[in-house]
């Protein structure tokens, strides 16, 4: 397994994680016995862990998609270069 693609496993297993334990405190809010108040408050700190926790994540994500975006665009130039060598061959043959 490349480095790339354990580090894409790994994110993927990270951001899993992270979404399961907000899921779960989420579901647990909602079927602990409060007052409608209480649990507004406590969703309402929920959904800002959750932006903070997507933001930190986002943040994480962006140079690996940064690199995989590179190297898509390094194989599709090397492959535009090969296929344009490909159709000159039978000229560059005949000549």
């Amino acid at each position: 397994m490349s480095n790339n693609e354990e580090r894409s496993v790994l994110l993927s297993v990270l951001a899993g994680i992270g979404i399961g334990a907000i899921v779960g405190a989420v579901v647990a809010l909602l079927l602990a016995p409060k007052s409608g108040q209480e649990t507004r408050e406590d969703l309402a700190k929920a959904v800002e862990k959750l932006k903070e926790s997507v933001s930190e994540l986002s943040h994480r994500i962006k140079p690996a998609l940064e690199t995989v975006a590179s190297t898509i665009r390094q194989k599709t130039e090397s492959g535009e270069q090969v296929a344009e060598a490909g159709e000159h061959a039978p000229e560059q043959a005949q000549a």
